[in-house]
């Protein structure tokens, strides 16, 4: 895994330089999916740089990526290791401009996330880690480990478009809040200690969350579905995640302060 960190980090940057490049367009190619998300000209990009890219890298694993068609769970079911990608999580913050928008590279083993990358295009900043390594982040040619914070005043990260109302009445303490767009770096947030907790209601898929768990879980957190049950990779037809919860430092004693709940 060490040796595929390096190469895949070179490769968030260099999708999130087709990103930028797209960027400051006046035509970004916006559109809408056949499941009404937002797809641009710099999504597209950004998974065309990935998947060409690890596919020189590695030829013999297999890719999942948000912005190409998924197999049938039978033709992938038995897979031992994979990519999973969303070249561009945050396509709705790309098109506000808002700078919060992130390319998430995750190498999945036995239906478990190993590696993770998050790059942050308009921060030119990095979040990886692999199973067992720790957690780290890399800005302006510094690097330093990343772990969440220790309890203090609980501080719940946002989203600058979701209504706060969504979330907040599942918590059952008073709470600061940090607004940020992007699922993957509202868990970075918590990863490096800037947040506590990010409760995710709403669809996302598999992709979202991918790399973001294994840079949260080497920093000291964990993320779980709503009801405190462990997130599936490639175990089932569809590829929709449950809402899900990230949360920071154990000794918040989560299943107290979060009533879990069902998607309605």
């Amino acid at each position: 895994m060490q040796k595929l960190l390096e190469p895949c980090i070179s490769l968030a940057i260099k999708a999130g330089e087709a990103i930028m490049a797209i960027y400051q367009n006046e035509d970004i190619g916006a559109r809408e999916k056949s499941d009404h998300t937002p797809v641009t000209a710099a999504d597209l990009a950004a998974n065309e740089v990935l998947t060409a890219g690890l596919k020189a890298l590695a030829p013999d694993i297999p890719i999942m990526s948000e912005e190409t068609p998924i197999p049938e769970l039978s033709l992938r079911e038995n897979w031992q290791r994979y990519w999973l990608l969303d070249p561009m999580d945050g396509t709705g913050e790309f098109i506000l401009q808002s700078g919060d928008f992130a390319v998430n590279i995750a190498l999945i083993e036995n239906n478990q996330p190993v590696l993770g990358v998050i790059y942050w295009p308009s921060k030119q900043t990095t979040y990886y880690a692999t199973k067992g390594q720790g957690a780290f982040k890399r800005s302006n040619e510094t690097q330093q480990q990343i772990s969440v914070a220790s309890p203090e005043n609980l501080t719940l990260a946002v989203s600058r478009r979701q209504k706060l109302e969504a979330v907040s009445q599942y918590l059952n303490s008073q709470f600061d809040t940090v607004a940020l767009g992007s699922c993957s770096l509202k868990a970075c947030m918590i990863a490096e200690g800037k947040a506590d907790c990010f409760l995710r209601v709403g669809p996302t898929g598999e992709w979202d969350t991918g790399a973001s768990q294994v840079i949260v879980e080497e920093a000291g957190g964990c993320i779980t579905d709503a009801e405190f049950n462990p997130l599936t990779y490639n175990q089932r037809e569809h590829t929709e995640n449950p809402d899900f919860i990230v949360m920071g430092h154990p000794d918040w004693q989560w299943q107290k302060l979060i009533t879990p709940h069902h998607r309605s």
